[in-house]
């Protein structure tokens, strides 16, 4: 073609060239116009990515607040491990450790917090996370840890290995939940259970005693004292009314003659039949302090009732006599104190239940549910409302009777004729004491200390507590001897043993610690030696504390 244009004229070549020159600058022109329409597309395709992504990035961004919310709720955290590369953990993560939210947790921060007993294993479960793990299965362990203010809580970890490496790298996702409210109500249901066992084998024991009793003395003992409880309260209920009544009268109208006669004829003849009661009984005997005080001799003015807050207190009254409850109500409002009154033990037990109350009289025989039956009831609910002091009311003055009260959970036993005196006296006792026995509660089962102190005379009661202060501190000297040297059947035989003698006064804190050096792994329980010297030194202080306040000076 180039050879034909040489063969023309030079003004045909020019003409053929402009007109090929034309062609490519049309050309040209359509692939620029192409090509800016092209990057107009291109333009706007990007500002669309942007868009959408801007638009993933927001709900992204949306998903993980709430997956962060969602951890707060649930109290989790969780981490991301790529071994020897990358360690992340959750904002929550911070928090579940102690520190302030926003701290950054790093591995080296989260092997601080581990408590230095289970820093070995944490180590160990750590290193076979990548190494021995079941892949694409979920692995558990928990351990403590210790806040940077020194508490100490209990962590659930559930461990997951990912099947297929990242980079050549296996990958480890793992999330964390404190599980120490758990563990300690787990604990308590454990003391509960152990409870239920030991009264189970108690009623077994007292109903094999009550029959031998029955084969020695017959029922002829059975009738008179049924006869002697029965006689004092019908005398002593009315009586109780009658001399309140009076005592009341004379306090409004001291200078009145006749009402001072009418009170010192009611002492009289509340005397006179206290005496043939207690003559009746010759194994029964009543506490002098909680004998009447003289009508005609009154004391002088008291100091008005208040809980530790400066209030008054509010007193549930459950007494099924009307009499009786008008003038207990009166003495008690005379004292300062708010009542609230009941006529039968059911309602006793939903009064409490419903809280607001800080201390409760309680009568011991009236319809439905007796005064002891409710004892029981209040001291088995949950939280604080099972601590309020109980102090019963009782026409009775038999000795077994009163102990009967006591190791049901009550504090204090009145009988009747209640006088301002001893009401006075009881009340004070109940609100000044420290009912809450804050450490002595986790320690000890209290129902089971007292059942097993105040079943004694008084004059064994010291001897089972130097026997068991000496069997407690020597038997787990040996114990934590055997553990150290790795003495297996040691170990097991005297915790063994130990868990009988805890068993008997209610050491449940104790109980629990055996069982869990009994049900771990033997390269674990080293690691428990301390916790354990821990817990028989706070055992044994406690011991001492609940006996001098709750044993020493009961009758």
């Amino acid at each position: 073609m180039v050879s034909d244009s040489a063969d023309l004229p030079p003004e045909a070549q020019i003409e053929l060239l402009s007109r090929r020159l034309a062609r490519a600058e049309r050309a040209l022109e359509d692939a620029e116009a192409m090509l800016d329409n092209r990057m107009r597309e291109l333009d706007r395709a990007n500002k669309d990515l942007r868009q959408r992504e801007g638009e993933l990035v927001e709900r992204l961004d949306i998903e993980n607040q709430k997956l962060l919310s969602a951890q707060r709720l649930a109290e989790l955290a969780t981490i991301y491990v790529e071994h020897g590369r990358h360690f992340t953990a959750s904002e929550n993560f911070a928090v579940l450790l102690g520190y302030p939210e926003g701290t950054i947790i790093s591995k080296k921060r989260l092997g601080e917090a581990i408590h230095p007993l289970d820093r070995q294993r944490f180590t160990s479960v750590a290193r076979n996370a990548f190494a021995s793990l079941e892949p694409d299965e979920d692995h558990t362990f928990q351990h403590r840890i210790l806040r940077p203010d020194g508490e100490v809580r209990w962590l659930d970890w559930h461990v997951r290995r990912e099947s297929t490496p990242v980079d050549g790298q296996y990958v480890v996702f793992a999330t964390a939940r404190d599980v120490t409210e758990s563990r300690t109500n787990a604990r308590r249901v454990r003391a509960l259970q152990l409870r239920a066992e030991r009264r189970v084998k108690e009623l077994d024991r007292l109903a094999d005693a009550l029959r031998k009793a029955q084969a020695e003395t017959g029922t002829a003992l059975e009738k008179r004292n049924r006869f002697i409880s029965e006689m004092a309260h019908r005398i002593r209920t009315p009586m109780g009314g009658l001399i309140g009544a009076m005592e009341l009268l004379v306090r409004r109208y001291p200078g009145d003659e006749l009402a001072n006669r009418g009170l010192d004829a009611a002492d009289n003849l509340a005397a006179i039949a206290d005496q043939l009661i207690t003559t009746a009984d010759e194994t029964g005997t009543r506490q002098r302090e909680d004998r009447p005080v003289p009508a005609s001799a009154p004391t002088g003015e008291f100091t008005a009732l208040r809980t530790a807050d400066g209030k008054a207190p509010k007193i549930l009254l459950a007494e099924d006599t009307e009499s009786n409850a008008f003038v207990i109500t009166q003495l008690v409002e005379m004292l300062g104190g708010e009542v609230t009154t009941v006529t039968n033990g059911r309602d006793a037990v939903e009064a409490v239940r419903k809280g607001g109350f800080d201390a409760v009289l309680m009568d011991v025989m009236m319809p439905i549910m007796t005064g002891e039956e409710a004892t029981v009831a209040i001291r088995a609910l949950p939280g604080p409302e099972a601590r309020v002091p109980i102090i019963g009311i009782s026409a009775h003055s038999l000795q077994a009777e009163r102990e009967s009260l006591l190791t049901a959970g009550m504090s204090k036993c009145l009988v009747k004729p209640i006088r301002r005196d001893a009401l006075d006296a009881a009340l004070r006792a109940a609100l000044s004491a420290d009912n809450a026995q804050s450490g002595e509660a986790v320690l000890f089962d209290i129902e089971v200390f007292l059942e097993a102190f105040l079943v004694l005379p008084p004059s064994f009661r010291q001897k089972m507590l130097d026997a068991f202060r000496k069997d407690l501190g020597k038997n787990g000297k040996a114990l934590a001897s055997a553990i150290l040297a790795g003495d297996d059947e040691g170990t097991d035989r005297l915790a063994h043993s130990l868990k009988g003698i805890c068993l008997n006064v209610g050491a449940v804190a104790m109980v629990d610690q055996l069982a869990e050096i009994r049900s771990a792994p033997v390269d674990q329980r080293e690691s428990m030696v301390t916790p354990l010297r821990d817990t028989i030194a706070a055992s044994l202080a406690a011991c001492d504390d609940l006996y001098g306040e709750r044993v020493a000076h009961a009758q």
